[in-house]
């Protein structure tokens, strides 16, 4: 990544010459003071003062006063880089050192806590900055006030609900150790105090969001806010209960330090007072000159001086305007070779990416054609773990183009409903591997009353999940990793979720933590060379969280582990958890007797909370021994036999497959429970041996509610649902298509070739080969009356994609081209466009999504072309209402009447995107469809909803398209019929 560091030298160069500026400015006002001090002189006995022989004897005793300083109270007083002490107060103190001839000795190296117990102890003479409280007057004679100052609240700028002192009541509130401000909050009991050693430190821990608030004064505070580019602070003006001002603090037993110092502050001029406030306080205010003009009335002599010095600032600016220019072609010469190497960098990833995801669409492509074959179920596990590894890859080279997306603000959030059980299950999966590799524990730990069905972009939250994960199992070689998922809290329908990711790892300490969302950064060189990584994945966490408007906390011990905290708020869909809690809700559920044996209490706890929000009564026994006894006790006369049976694999002394032939063979139990067996994790061997022992389902480890729910109802046929894991491990293929088709298939890479063919193949469509673009064109001109659709490859020999799609577009326009790429880069799909492409599939496609977005596609056209055929069948439509032609005329004239408006409405709710309102109204043309058989229409209607709920826009405008023409057309045919059986309703409606 190339850092242009263009801006900031710039800036660098600008504040060179305000300094420079500023500098000469003070030459000027130099010169002015050495002037005025002469033509002044004049006025000299009227400032002198009278010192009491107390106070002369005291100056005569004491020539050197021993001062205690904050070395960090800005502007005030403090002590700069070169170890000298400056501020308001040193100026002060340098006038009244003129005055009295005193000389003030600087205690350096302390900090302010240090300074004041020195204070307080008798070990310095005078603080000279300090506020005034009562407290302090226990042990301090203070001075007359010499600087006043506003005490304010500091926030952050997204904490706008604090607007006074009241506000912070319940809150801790950061605060500097023995400050004036410290003793002010002392009397608001209510107020939980932060104590930090600086107010620097309370600032930045403000700023991360450590703490909520920090009181200070105004002008240290916008100081050191300035200095430290807090950018992300805001001030709160509040009224104190009086006026705030600075103060010479000194023993108790120096009084007549007091008075010399009162003395001495009483005979500064107010122009010399105004010099110093201006000079520390009003920085980026213009310099008044109005003292200026008076002084320069009385010396006319200045004059000169002004001129000599102006003439020579004017030149010497000259200078630096003409140093400034040469620095800005510098600058744009470093941003062109900069643009060229992120050009570069562009095309490099674009590259990478290409090679990397062609082989893994293999990969998958293989894997997927394997799934339907004849399998054993430990093999098609296995697959799964090939299928959900190659994906794993495929995230981590999207981790590296998703930072490039990031750094150019890129990224979009696709929002779409979807599972939170089905995440979660997916994580798990995934990060098993890892788990298995380490030899450590996993806990899974999921609220019930977490819902199930949200809107939010679920590859995101996925993707943070594992990245999360994948950093606590990497860093934990002994131990466990935990999962937990719990609802803090709810607002109609938005749903507060807490994600808490917990390892017993290495841990880290504070700078490593403070480290960690920074880009390719790594606790130290170490880590790397023991854990590997880039340092990327945690940088996106942070930054997809900021996008969904979700947080992350990290807690961490070093030695002992560390703890993620993920808080994200999401809506829930309600018409799908809805259908969710019903099926929760089912009296079958509460009638399921059920007993639990398990070792552990948290996974014992853990089942019994899954089973009571499923609505079941369940018994619970971590002893082989009393699982056994309760199972005869319900076989017995007064007792109901268990329905079902969850036992953990792990927790019968000889084995879970033990302990259930133990169970088949007693005499006293005559019914046997269904059984559910809990198995370990990576331990795919045990799920072949289900069968042999005969328990009807095996669930792997770490339990998923939604796993178990369908479990439950698969085992009890409480719903017709296909078994999750059939016995032999082999999957049924795709719907074919109503009739053959053909597709022209452009790839030169085999191994492709051979997984799209044999995709198609399943249903029922046909493929002609061409290995680059130039063979595609030649074979389309041969078998173009034929072809029904056209998948094109874009990188290729001798002709690419582009070129290809373009000179097939010559030869026909209706034709659909499909772009079957590697390439995610932006770009490619207008790129695409600008070629008559029109639709696109990314590499690695996944196989479902794949077959379904080719079959859908063929319709739309097919339909689209095919306006000469019926869209109604009249007889089949006759004969589903009992042969009764008078009913079925009014059936149709029913549904004419229903859809005069609905292509409006659908057509307006797609344009602007309201993609749920727009499938809402095609359900309900294809419910009524199917009734009347209008069988083309129907099947429109499913595709074009599916689309329309996924919001998968490249498949929307065709399907669109080819239902409207069908619905015109069937209202079209129905009105013909109403009109040639003479229906006076129809024919009223149409006003003939």
């Amino acid at each position: 990544m190339v850092n242009f560091g263009g801006k900031k030298a710039r800036r660098s160069e600008e504040h060179s010459l305000i300094g420079a500026s500023k500098t000469d400015v003070s030459l000027i006002i130099f010169a002015i003071i050495v002037f005025t001090a002469i033509a002044t002189s004049c006025f000299a006995a009227e400032n002198s003062i009278s010192w009491t022989e107390d106070e002369l004897a005291f100056m005569e005793s004491h020539p050197v006063i021993r001062l205690g300083v904050d070395h960090g109270f800005v502007p005030f007083e403090f002590i700069d880089e070169d170890g000298e002490y400056k501020g308001i107060a040193a100026d002060y103190l340098a006038l009244i050192s003129e005055k009295t001839g005193l000389q003030f000795e600087i205690l350096k190296g302390l900090t302010w806590p240090e300074v004041y117990e020195r204070a307080l102890t008798g070990n310095v003479d005078a603080l000279p900055a300090i506020g005034r409280t009562d407290e302090r007057e226990k042990h301090f004679l203070f001075s007359e006030p010499y600087y006043y100052y506003k005490r304010v609240i500091v926030t952050r700028d997204i904490d706008t609900e604090i607007s006074s002192i009241d506000d912070l009541k319940g809150y801790a509130v950061a605060v500097q150790r023995n400050s004036s401000h410290h003793s002010y909050l002392s009397s608001y009991p209510n107020i939980n105090l932060s104590i930090y050693d600086s107010a620097e430190a309370a600032l930045a821990a403000v700023a991360t969001g450590t703490e909520k608030a920090f009181i200070g004064n105004l002008a240290t505070t916008n100081y050191l806010i300035r200095s430290n580019g807090l950018t992300n602070l805001r001030f709160v003006a509040f009224e104190a209960e009086k006026q705030q001002a600075l103060y010479f603090a000194v023993r108790k037993d120096r009084p007549q330090l007091v008075s010399i110092i009162n003395k001495a502050l009483n005979s500064i001029p107010e122009s010399e007072k105004l010099a110093i406030n201006k000079k520390w306080i009003d920085l980026d205010t213009d310099f008044d000159y109005g003292p200026i003009i008076r002084i320069l009335s009385i010396v006319g002599a200045l004059t000169a001086v002004v001129l000599s010095v102006s003439f020579f600032w004017i030149a010497r600016l000259q200078k630096e305007i003409r140093h400034r220019k040469q620095i800005q072609l510098e600058l744009e010469q470093a941003k062109y070779e900069a643009d060229k190497a992120n050009e570069f960098k562009s095309n490099f990833m674009a590259r990478m990416s290409h090679e990397i995801r062609t082989p893994l669409n293999a990969i998958t492509g293989l894997s997927y054609l394997l799934k339907k074959t004849e399998i054993s179920v430990t093999q098609n596990m296995y697959i799964d773990r090939i299928i959900q590894a190659a994906n794993n890859m495929l995230s981590i080279i999207n981790d590296i183009l998703d930072f490039a997306k990031i750094e150019a603000g890129k990224v979009e959030l696709e929002i779409t409903s979807f599972s939170m059980n089905q995440l979660i299950q997916n994580v798990v999966n995934i990060v098993s591997y890892k788990i298995s590799e380490q030899g450590i524990g996993f806990r899974l730990r999921k609220d019930p009353f977490v819902p199930n069905w949200f809107f939010g972009d679920p590859k995101r939250l996925e993707q943070i999940l594992l990245n999360v994960l994948n950093n606590a199992v990497k860093f934990t070689s002994a131990g466990e990793v935990s999962l937990d998922v719990r609802l803090i809290g709810k607002e109609n329908d938005e749903h507060h979720i807490l994600f808490t990711i917990k390892d017993t790892g290495i841990g880290m300490s504070e700078e490593q933590v403070n480290k960690l969302f920074k880009p390719f950064e790594q606790g130290d060189s170490s880590i790397n060379r023991r854990f590997g990584g880039s340092g990327l994945g945690l940088s996106i966490v942070k930054n997809l969280l900021d996008m969904m408007g979700g947080t992350i906390e990290v807690f961490s011990t070093p030695g002992e582990g560390s703890t993620f905290i993920l808080r994200l708020s999401l809506n829930v869909d309600k018409e799908k958890e809805d259908v969710y809690l019903k099926t929760l809700s089912s009296e079958h559920f509460r009638q399921i007797k059920t007993l639990v044996l398990e070792k552990t209490s948290a996974d014992i706890n853990l089942i019994e909370s899954y089973l009571s929000s499923f609505g079941m009564h369940s018994e619970l026994t971590s002893s082989e021994a009393s699982a056994l006894s309760m199972i005869e006790d319900a076989n017995g006369k007064f007792g109901k036999p268990f329905d079902l049976f969850i036992i953990d694999y792990d927790t019968p002394a000889g084995g879970g497959f033990n302990f259930i032939e133990t169970i088949r063979n007693n005499d006293k139990i005559v019914k046997f429970p269904k059984i559910i067996m809990l198995l370990p994790m990576m331990r795919e061997d045990l799920f072949d041996k289900l069968n042999e022992h005969g328990i009807d389902l095996g669930i792997g480890k770490p339990i998923i509610p939604s796993i178990l729910l369908n479990g439950i109802m698969d085992i009890f046929n409480l719903k017709a649902v296909s078994p999750s894991q059939p016995a032999t491990g082999r999957e049924s293929g795709p719907a074919k298509l109503d009739k053959p088709h053909r597709v022209l298939l452009v790839e030169d890479n085999k191994t492709n070739q051979l997984i799209a063919e044999s995709l198609l193949e399943q249903v029922g469509i046909k493929s002609i080969i061409a290995n680059d673009g130039k063979e595609a064109v030649e074979r389309f001109r041969e078998h173009r009356d034929s072809i029904d659709l056209i998948l094109m490859d874009l990188h290729m020999p001798v002709m690419n994609g582009y070129e290809a799609a373009e000179k097939i577009r010559e030869l026909s326009t209706g034709v659909p081209i499909v772009a079957m790429t590697a390439d995610v880069i932006m770009g490619v799909r207008d790129k695409c466009a600008q070629s008559g492409i029109y639709h696109y599939i990314s590499k690695p496609f996944n196989p479902d999504h794949f077959i379904q977005t080719v079959k859908d596609i063929i319709i739309a056209n097919e339909f689209n072309a095919d306006t000469d055929k019926a869209v109604l069948n009249r007889q089949l439509g006759l004969r589903n209402m009992g042969d009764n032609l008078d009913l079925y005329h009014r059936v149709l004239e029913e549904y004419r009447n229903e859809n005069q408006d609905t292509l409006d409405r659908l057509e307006a709710a797609i344009r602007e995107k309201r993609y749920a309102d727009a499938a809402q109204i095609v359900h309900k043309v294809k419910s009524s469809s199917g009734s009347i058989s209008a069988k083309s229409l129907h099947e429109m209607a499913i595709s074009l909803q599916k689309a329309l709920k996924e919001e998968k826009e490249d498949e929307i405008a065709p399907l669109h398209e080819g239902f409207s023409k069908l619905l015109r057309k069937l209202l079209e045919e129905i009105k013909v019929i109403l009109r040639e059986t003479g229906s006076e309703r129809g024919l009223k409606k149409e006003g003939v």
